[in-house]
């Protein structure tokens, strides 16, 4: 096995691509994007045995000097291989990769496995943990099938916008991006969602930079108003859409915009040779009122794994002492390290009272 790390300028990484069914989520541009986000700095793992390739994209982020350890970036990366490869392929190139990553200085990987693309992904290493489950919408579908799985509730929803005058139309250039943002972080707030699900300005303009053809923004308006808006980004190989980012205005929220942006979303994609749009789970891979949501526009359910490894043992109980934690149960926050220790409140004060 011959093991590689490659940085995004790499060409080694875009041509493994060509020979491997992916995502979006597995490109050097979305990994560029996403080194703002998630702190660090993007790289793949290239393995190979001559006839077949492992490829696993990550994100570094260091630890202490000389320690650092890998994430997936925000979405669906996970493993790939090369078509044709047998399973025992993949754990054997993925116990090298961690060989490799360990020699480097690497700690601890945490993988986020693709609902569609790592349907039957198995590894001995580490532990696959089932997180929860995505929704996605069959594209292959004739709109009357599509539109029979769709609940009354969404069919309702989406008529009364049409009733109203609500039309959705792509945004090509992203000249409404800014308005898009504005509605996205008052959504997110009216969620509860944690810190991890808000961006600041500069990762929407590398998005958009970055994945040029491959990101979509669709936005719904009334009466010259924008009222809601999607991200959708583009894997042609594979045929899939994702839906990535979307809000909606509270003030029209009884137009309900992002059921007609979402059913908008699955026409353009089934007209346009796409196989599969994945809406992905709730916040966080619950199942909750956003999952419940998405639910309402298919019934094809797909199960969210991750997978954690302790590349360097030693190193890893010796950066989470002081917490709970043992490399035999990985099932808890991981890395374990990197969980924030609780804060003392000091006897006698107010808020220890």
């Amino acid at each position: 096995m011959q093991a590689n790390l490659l940085d995004i300028t790499s060409t080694a990484w875009r041509a493994a691509l060509e020979r491997c069914s992916h995502d979006c989520h597995h490109t050097p541009a979305w990994l560029k994007t996403a080194e703002r986000s998630e702190r660090g700095r993007a790289f793949a793992v290239h393995v190979t045995n001559g006839t077949h390739e492992l490829l696993v994209p990550f994100v570094r982020r260091e630890i202490t000097e000389g320690l650092w350890d890998a994430t997936s970036a925000y979405g669906y990366g996970g493993p790939l291989t090369s078509t044709g490869a047998p399973p025992e392929f993949a754990d054997a190139a993925l116990r090298a990769a961690v060989q490799m990553l360990r020699e480097a200085g690497c700690v601890a990987c945490f993988l986020r496995l693709h609902p569609l693309l790592n349907a039957h992904w198995q590894s001995s290493l580490g532990l696959v943990l089932e997180q929860g489950l995505t929704v996605s919408v069959d594209l292959t579908k004739p709109p009357e099938k599509l539109w029979q799985e769709t609940q009354s509730r969404h069919k309702l929803g989406i008529n009364r916008a049409r009733r109203a005058g609500v039309t959705v139309r792509l945004d090509e250039h992203f000249e409404t991006l800014s308005r898009f943002i504005d509605i996205y972080n008052q959504t997110m707030t009216r969620r509860c969602a944690t810190d991890y699900y808000f961006f600041d300005t500069q990762y929407y303009r590398s998005l958009v930079e970055e994945l040029g053809d491959d990101l979509m923004l669709l936005v719904a308006e009334e009466e010259g108003q924008i009222i809601g808006g999607a991200f959708f980004t583009l894997a042609r190989r594979s045929g899939i859409m994702q839906y990535h980012l979307s809000g909606s205005d509270w003030d029209y929220r009884h137009r309900q915009p992002t059921k007609i942006i979402i059913h908008t979303a699955r026409e353009w994609g089934r007209m346009n040779g796409f196989s599969r749009l994945h809406l992905g789970g709730g916040l966080g891979s619950a199942t909750d009122s956003l999952h419940e949501f998405k639910r309402g526009f298919s019934p094809d359910t797909h199960v969210f794994a991750t997978q954690r490894v302790v590349v360097n043992p030693e190193a890893y109980r010796a950066l989470s002492e002081g917490r709970s934690t043992s490399t035999d149960d990985l099932s808890g926050y991981f890395p374990a390290y990197r969980r924030p220790l609780p804060v003392k409140v000091p006897a006698g004060s107010r808020l220890a009272a």
